[in-house]
């Protein structure tokens, strides 16, 4: 393998499977590779080394699975929260490695907080800079988000898909 190539990134994502497909479906061009985190996977999956974990939604542990959950995100690049709702499985947890994490929605504190919506877009505003996997940093800005199928009017998953995008130069 050369430098220039990467290997398939891997993102986790705690999230309905109907917000699972729509995402993996949006990005099937690229050579990014979806796995769904579940109460019940958790275990199968505490070594893969995700480039992202992705928190559309809160997930129920048992006191053991907690110990697994730690695994898999104390090894992971970014952690990106829906900055909306209460995530109690991370108050619980004790994250040591240091890792970028994104909050999204309409939290005005959130990273990249919704400032407008409309029938055919969202208007979203990256309140401070967030590196991407290449090292390159996306500066305060506005940017617009097309909304033209149904899938689209899911707004948070169509914010997913933009950071996604958006950290993977897509």
């Amino acid at each position: 393998m050369t430098t220039k190539e990467r290997v398939m990134p891997l993102i986790g994502i705690i999230a309905k499977k109907r917000e699972i497909q729509i995402i993996s479906k949006e990005l099937k061009e690229s050579n990014i590779k979806i796995i769904q985190i579940t109460k019940e996977s958790i275990k199968n999956v505490k070594n893969i080394c995700f480039e992202e974990m992705i928190v559309l939604e809160d997930i129920k542990l048992e006191a053991d699975e907690y110990k697994y959950m730690n695994e898999i995100i104390s090894k992971t690049k970014y952690l990106v929260l829906n900055g909306d709702i209460k995530i109690e499985f991370l108050k619980k947890m004790n994250i040591e490695k240091p890792m970028k994490v994104i909050t999204f929605g309409f939290n005005t504190k959130a990273t990249i907080s919704i400032s407008s919506v409309k029938e055919e877009k969202i208007i979203v505003c990256l309140q401070r800079g967030i590196e991407k996997f290449n090292g390159e940093i996306i500066g305060s800005q506005e940017k617009e988000i097309k909304l033209i199928r149904e899938n689209d009017k899911k707004i948070y998953t169509k914010l997913v898909i933009f950071i996604i995008k958006e950290l993977h130069n897509l």
